[in-house]
């Protein structure tokens, strides 16, 4: 029997911000259409806004059908999420 392969994922950008001095990392505070929520960086040639819906399928990573590479990140719960791109 083949086992099913991951659901797919969807995330909205709440909020975006870029991580200074010299602005390389884009910030993330995501909600995922599972209930979850996230704090996803990404390199600054990536960036996205507010609105934006980031997809995972058979675990690769687009947003607005462009292949996406974020760095390592939680899954956690709305005010995790908040604390965490506030003090990032």
């Amino acid at each position: 029997m083949k086992k099913p392969g991951p659901p797919e994922l969807n995330g909205e950008i709440i909020h975006e911000r870029r991580l200074m001095p010299l602005g390389l990392i884009s910030l993330y505070e995501v909600t995922f259409n599972n209930g979850t929520y996230a704090v996803m960086r990404l390199d600054k040639t990536q960036p996205f806004h507010q609105g934006a819906v980031f997809k995972r399928v058979n675990d690769c990573w687009y947003c607005d059908e462009q292949l996406i590479h974020p760095y390592a990140f939680q899954f956690v719960d709305q005010a995790e999420a908040q604390r965490s791109f506030i003090e990032y």
